[in-house]
């Protein structure tokens, strides 16, 4: 009986009062007990109880029709650009050409057209070669970077229980029951 009096005094925040929405248009991947299995596409819209998903390999007017309390599992794509990434790796790339750089690379002609043989050319100085060398790799990993994405999945809580301010000013507990 106290715990459940002391639910009525935690901020609302912390009850989860509602799972969180995905907008319109993301992709998404979810698991229903309706489907057997998981399935991606994008989200059409997600009203109070029923999801809309265009399923990918489906054709373009057919529409997946989901009761909200059917879902067992939902997620949601982010992308997001590898830039830092690839300015760390083009940075330590540049460096270690550098330190590896040496006149004494050439090819089986005896001709300096081997990379190292070409950095040393940058200059003689170590110090002048890392930075060079450096900031060439970071500017060539930065621009290789930003067209690179990584994708993630994100999970999306799917609260069944929630625990909100009524309209009138009070508290009102809400219980979902899929049948």
């Amino acid at each position: 009986m106290r715990s459940a009096l002391l639910l009525l005094f935690l901020p609302l925040p912390l009850l989860g009062a509602q799972a969180r929405r995905v907008p319109p248009g993301e992709r998404v991947r979810l698991e229903a007990r309706t489907l057997g299995g998981q399935v991606t596409g994008t989200l059409v819209a997600w009203e109070c109880d029923t999801l809309f998903v265009r399923v990918e390999g489906d054709a373009a007017g057919l529409t997946l029709m989901l009761p909200a309390d059917s879902v067992t599992r939902l997620d949601v794509r982010r992308e997001r650009a590898m830039t830092a990434e690839g300015l760390a790796l083009g940075l330590l790339a540049g460096a270690l050409l550098a330190a590896v750089a040496s006149p004494d690379w050439v090819d089986e002609n005896g001709e300096c057209t081997t990379l190292p043989c070409v950095a040393y050319k940058v200059s003689p100085n170590l110090g002048t070669r890392v930075e060079v060398l450096g900031l060439i790799g970071a500017f060539v990993g930065g621009i290789v970077g930003a067209t690179t994405k990584k994708v993630t999945w994100a999970p999306v809580p799917l609260e069944r229980l929630q625990v909100g301010r009524a309209p009138d000013g009070g508290l009102a507990v809400g219980v979902r029951i899929s049948f």
